[in-house]
């Protein structure tokens, strides 16, 4: 029996011994980290080691072909080096620290402290949260790193900013640390102030300017009129409009995959012609799917409600819940509604009024493409005014929004305080003042056609809040979704 495993079966007596403070401090020098159970050819320091070894700070642990090592410490932590693989150990017996030298690993820790794992000049910190175990998976082959988050807290510390890692989302790393954390999607390539980018795993909100790069994972907001129009590596263009959140997720050129997120707000895409199989666009609001491949589309996304509007190509929508059956295809001209918890309702005729005031509200002051000014004319729509209209309406149809808004805000924030009877009556309040600015603004369509334009599109602005809002009321009403009543 070699030394270790001799070492190993004795550790319980060494570790309930009371020594002088000196004698702990070398004590704790010379306390396993944790046992290797072996499978195969597995190594520490060169030399074999059976199950039940005992490994210590500064170990190397090496396995051959069709081998494993699993390793228990007792820190909590628990790792698997697979074939092929060469792993160096640190830390002590509260907190776990490896090196991945090469090959592929999985890591859980369910401890109070961090598994701390060193690849490729970076550092992945693997944290459970809540009692629940975290758990991550790396591999270091061939001068490049990927790390892959299954569960828990994964954060990876390079020499830039540290990147957090969600459930189900991975990271390539390159010489020096996290690069493809902000892999290129794209640049801003107008705006109108103010907007705002969040990079990954930061949580300060940088200002937004033309010529900024906007990479996988970012989220962009615009503030009060703000509007930003993204131009993707691939060709398209993606046009955010005011007070609107938005990230994307992926944008892969190569294969023109691109993955959007609209969180809440008014979005344009104008798509190139995808070439590639399984290519296109996927945008996911809070209640819908759509799904787009080379077209012109515009979405408003609500909280609980998502409106999609095909200007030209075809466009996919069913809702965000798979669960829920129903798909519905758009074709030039027409638009469609999805609720929360409903399919999406059938396709029906846009009117050329709606799609230039979308098309309008999402303008970030740049001219309008010779493709798009012809997809709104074939449909009936007027891309001049569409245009021109934009910043006419900014002042007046946005500041229609955010009143509203902030009703439907107050509103929510009752609901969640269990006031579901102010919170309808905030919301009627909200809804009465869309119909009067809609009122309004379309009394004043007879003073000029830019002004008509404008009229429309903040009415436009008010038909939808005010669309909205309803479904609020029906949310917070008794036997609603959102009812809070006993």
């Amino acid at each position: 029996m070699s030394d270790r495993s001799i070492l190993g079966m004795v550790t319980a007596m060494v570790l309930v011994a009371s020594v002088s403070a000196t004698g702990a401090g070398r004590q704790e020098r010379l306390r396993p980290l944790g046992f290797v159970a072996a499978s195969g050819d597995v190594r520490v320091d060169r030399q074999p080691a059976p199950s039940g070894t005992a490994l210590f700070a500064g170990d190397l642990i090496t396995t051959g072909s069709a081998s494993a090592a699993v390793m228990n410490f007792q820190s909590g932590t628990a790792a698997t080096l697979a074939a092929g693989g060469e792993l160096a150990l640190s830390g002590d017996v509260r907190t776990t620290a490896m090196s991945l030298k090469k090959g592929t690993m999985a890591v859980r820790n369910e401890g109070r402290e961090p598994a701390r794992v060193g690849v490729l000049g970076a550092t992945v910190l693997v944290q459970g949260e809540d009692g629940f175990p975290a758990i991550c998976r790396i591999a270091f082959v061939g001068g490049t790193a990927g790390i892959f988050a299954e569960r828990g807290r994964i954060e990876v510390q390079g020499k830039g900013a540290p990147v957090v890692l969600a459930p189900g989302k991975h990271l390539q790393l390159a010489a020096g640390g996290p690069q493809a954390a902000g892999q290129p999607a794209g640049k801003v390539a107008n705006e109108i102030p103010e907007g705002t980018i969040q990079h990954p795993g930061q949580t300060a909100e940088l200002p937004l300017k033309v010529a900024d790069s906007v990479v996988w994972e970012d989220t962009v907001r615009t503030l009060k009129t703000g509007r930003v129009r993204i131009a993707l590596l691939d060709g398209s263009f993606l046009n955010v409009g005011a007070r609107s959140i938005m990230k994307i997720t992926k944008h892969d050129a190569q294969t023109q995959q691109t993955q959007v997120e609209l969180q809440l707000g008014r979005l344009r895409g104008e798509v190139v012609k995808i070439t590639k199989p399984g290519g296109g666009l996927q945008v996911k609001t809070q209640t819908a799917v759509i799904g787009v491949v080379g077209t012109i589309l515009n979405i408003h996304a609500l909280r609980s409600l998502t409106r999609v509007f095909c200007v030209d190509g075809t466009v996919t929508v069913r809702n965000l819940n798979p669960a829920i059956p129903g798909e519905v295809t758009l074709h030039p001209g027409q638009t469609t509604s999805v609720p929360r918890g409903a399919p999406p309702s059938g396709a029906s005729a846009a009117s050329g009024s709606q799609v230039s005031s979308e098309v309008g509200q999402t303008n970030a002051g740049e001219p309008l493409s010779g493709e798009l000014s012809q997809a709104m004319q074939s449909i009936g729509a007027a891309p001049a005014q569409a245009g021109a209209a934009a910043g006419q309406a900014a002042g007046a149809g946005v500041h229609l929004s955010a009143t509203v808004a902030n009703g439907i805000s107050t509103a929510a924030g009752a609901t969640s305080a269990g006031l579901a009877g102010a919170a309808i009556s905030r919301a009627g309040d909200a809804k009465d003042l869309a119909g009067t600015a809609h009122d309004t603004f379309a009394g004043a369509a007879s003073s000029s056609e830019a002004a008509a334009q404008a009229a429309a599109n903040a009415a436009e602005t008010a038909t939808n809040v005010t669309e909205g809002v309803q479904i609020l009321i029906e949310e917070l009403s008794p036997g609603g979704p959102g009812c809070t009543c006993l």
